[in-house]
């Protein structure tokens, strides 16, 4: 390999359950709940309906699938089974896989189930787009908070524009790309004139040169169900019908980092260094304000979905503590009030943030096997240099 392509062996270690959605969810019909064994069955369904043919219930079943989730067939797949006289026995031989879900706890209303990222052959991984999305962030921190480079015209702008309204999906976006321009958009890459291509063109970015796989992929069993808990500051928890398909606590996510020093200026050293400053600035800027908030114990880093607004975004290492809380309750504001008609931001009580001090004022979190954990929350470490 060139002496210029630096690889190391990459190892996440999970202490909360890691949550990388696919974007598909299932709803009732689509999974089987076995509330007296805390199981839930994900059966194929295409295999299903073929043997459901066989049985003369074909067309029934396509009735049942097709109808609108508000009309009288409201009923789960296990209920429509049953019904059916389709007994366990049976029906288990048309699952493609089970989860535990012993500690969900049920609130009113209909389940919804978020899949976890499956590769070709239906087992669990961690797509390379996902890791790099997260070192991307924390190296984005990092500059902000230990280079400080962000000019003061740059960090009002940002404050002045969080106070306006605009749509969630362009909210920021000019300030966020002047951001990675700033930092990231350094290469002077020339097109075939030698003319110098713009700086806001992505062929610019640094970080094209920071070259991260997708995650070896892991066994079936080691997902498990985890219901979505939102916890506020005092250390009151409520629980949602949501459950999100989840690696389990204590296991390994291998991936593989590689380095092309001519284009990245980031040494793997220097990664671990801005992990270690992103989870002291989380800890000191938010997860200090709630009850659960832990300090992150050294290379923490926070992977996934569920895992909270701090680890996603340079809002707060941009503008600090106080105007960070300020600007973070104006993106809620203005984001979220009389969206599809209902006021959310009160709804959710943003309007409470910059009195209890932080803003969102929710700490995302999961119970599993009685434990309270933060979703996403791992230890990063290198497993072997090449």
């Amino acid at each position: 390999m060139s002496n210029y392509l630096k690889s190391y062996d990459m190892v996440i270690h999970t202490k909360g359950p890691v949550f990388v959605g696919s974007g598909k969810d299932l709803n009732k019909k689509e999974y089987i709940l076995l509330r007296n064994k805390k199981k839930v069955l994900i059966p194929d369904l295409g295999h299903m309906y073929s043997e459901l043919q066989k049985k003369g219930l074909g067309k029934p079943f396509e009735r049942y699938i097709m109808s609108d989730q508000r009309d009288v067939m409201r009923i789960d797949l296990k209920r429509w089974l049953e019904e059916n006289r389709i007994e366990e026995k049976v029906y288990r031989m048309w699952v493609r896989y089970e989860l535990d879900c012993g500690d969900f706890l049920q609130e009113r209303g209909a389940i919804q189930i978020c899949e976890f990222q499956k590769d070709a052959y239906g087992l669990p991984y961690v797509p390379g787009t996902a890791l790099k999305g997260m070192f991307r962030t924390i190296l984005l921190a990092y500059e902000l908070l230990k280079k400080g480079k962000a000019g003061e015209s740059l960090q009002n702008q940002v404050y002045r524009t969080a106070q306006r309204n605009d749509s969630r999906k362009n909210y920021l976006r000019k300030e966020n790309m002047a951001l990675e321009e700033q930092f990231f958009h350094t290469l002077d890459r020339k097109d075939r004139k030698g003319k110098s291509i713009d700086r806001r063109n992505a062929v610019n970015d640094c970080l094209s040169g920071l070259i991260v796989s997708d995650s070896e992929p892991f066994a079936l069993e080691d997902l498990t169900l985890c219901q979505k808990l939102d916890e506020n500051p005092q250390g009151r928890q409520r629980t949602l019908n949501i459950l999100r398909e989840s690696v389990k606590p204590a296991r390994d996510i291998k991936f593989r980092i590689t380095i092309d020093e001519k284009l990245c200026p980031y040494t793997i050293e220097q990664l671990l260094e801005a992990v270690n400053l992103f989870g002291e600035a989380y800890y000191s800027m938010y997860l200090s304000h709630f009850e659960n908030g832990k300090r992150p114990e050294k290379n923490t880093v926070w992977l996934g979905g569920g895992t909270g607004f701090f680890t996603k975004t340079a809002l707060y290492p941009l503008l600090g503590h106080d105007r960070g809380l300020e600007t973070a309750q104006n993106v809620f504001r203005n984001t979220l009030l009389n969206k599809k008609g209902k006021e959310i931001y009160f709804e959710h009580k943003h309007d409470e943030d910059k009195i209890l001090g932080v803003s969102p004022h929710i700490l995302k979190g999961t119970r599993y096997r009685g434990q309270w954990y933060q979703m996403g929350e791992c230890v990063l470490s290198i497993a072997e240099e090449h």
